[in-house]
């Protein structure tokens, strides 16, 4: 079965710089429309401990049979090899998130507020729109050993407003660079960082499946998901743009996950993440013993304690982040010009 896929059971793995798959699923999500929306949905003063809810029904996974799981767990073998072994890679696609926050109160982005201002705390706070919807055109180019360039440019739509956004990471050599240009350049940031990790999580929030489909074009963390992607199943076939696919379901911290594989080349041609399930103790603990590489125990706990705060404010959130890919070339002749993203004039670089 070759090079076993992120997902498959395996020893523990490395722990990565940061709360990386955390990132997959939230930057995207959560973490797009706060910057975009001007940070409304801030967790900080945020207690985790909330009354039980019983969330979206369509974001909660089934598990598997033993069959569906042996089946989903030997296709996904596949995709890893299909990736391993390309020598370079381009793809284009689109990243759409409808995100619905009508459920969200006051209470929910401040639960501390005093007793006597109670009945306020059921209201919708001001200025919050009831819904986000982001669109992102993505292109990402990839060749061995280290050479990559992923880049996003966004239209989001909220309370009437629309703003664009461009995000990127990429190197074409030895130094990593990410690029942030937010509100139509209200907010820029241009940064030279450490490594690819990095730069991926500051520049590189184009959709979770781009994320994904570079750590396993570079071998990245073969199975550095193994305790966040759960329920692994084969599901009925289907297409994407007239392709013949393979389906598999899954869950990721709590929320259901799937995803469209073509038949013939086991590229990942579409995959969907849906928001609004309860998210465990379990889900949380994993996450943080899983990415979080901090060893001092006070800082572990704060980790833990945002972590809370997503997972607490998970099941009124509801929404999709779908991203599909419609051109894809394999092993496509790329120059070094190719990873040089044109930075626009007049940004500043910051060095980390």
């Amino acid at each position: 079965m070759g090079q076993r896929f992120a997902g498959a059971q395996a020893p523990a793995p490395k722990k990565s710089n940061a709360l990386r798959t955390i990132l997959v699923i939230t930057a995207c999500i959560i973490l797009v429309a706060a910057l975009g929306a001007g940070g409304w949905i801030g967790y900080s003063k945020y207690k985790a401990r909330q009354q039980a809810l019983k969330g979206n029904p369509a974001a909660m996974v089934t598990p598997p049979t033993a069959t569906q799981s042996n089946n989903a767990l030997d296709i996904l073998a596949k995709v890893q090899n299909a990736y391993t072994n390309l020598s370079s890679l381009t793809i284009s696609g689109t990243s759409v998130m409808a995100l619905d926050m009508s459920q969200l109160t006051a209470a929910d982005l401040n639960p501390n507020a005093k007793k006597t201002a109670k009945t306020k705390k059921t209201r919708r706070p001001a200025g919050m729109p009831k819904a986000i919807t982001n669109t992102t055109d993505v292109v990402i180019k990839l060749e061995r050993p280290n050479l990559y360039c992923m880049e996003g440019t966004s239209k989001m739509s909220m309370g009437g407003i629309t703003m664009s956004n461009k995000m990127a990471a990429w190197s074409s050599g030895d130094t990593n660079y990410t690029l942030m240009i937010m509100s139509g350049g209200a907010y820029k940031r241009y940064t030279a960082v450490k490594d690819r990790n990095t730069a991926l999580m500051q520049g590189g929030q184009t959709g979770g499946l781009a994320v994904g489909i570079m750590d396993i074009f570079f071998n990245d963390s073969p199975n550095g998901m193994d305790r966040f992607i759960q329920d692994w199943g084969q599901t009925a076939d289907d297409s994407v743009n007239g392709q013949d696919c393979y389906t598999l379901t899954g869950k990721i911290f709590g929320q259901k996950l799937e995803m469209w594989i073509s038949k013939s080349s086991y590229m990942i041609l579409q995959s969907q993440i849906t928001l609004g399930a309860p998210v465990s103790n379990e889900d949380v603990d994993n996450a943080i013993d899983t990415f979080d590489t901090n060893t001092n125990q006070a800082q572990i706990a704060k980790d833990k304690a945002q972590a809370e705060q997503q997972a607490a404010m998970m099941t009124k959130l509801s929404g999709t982040l779908t991203d599909t890919y419609d051109d894809i070339q394999t092993n496509p002749p790329l120059t070094a010009d190719d990873f040089h993203y044109q930075v626009p004039r007049g940004v500043r670089l910051v060095v980390q």
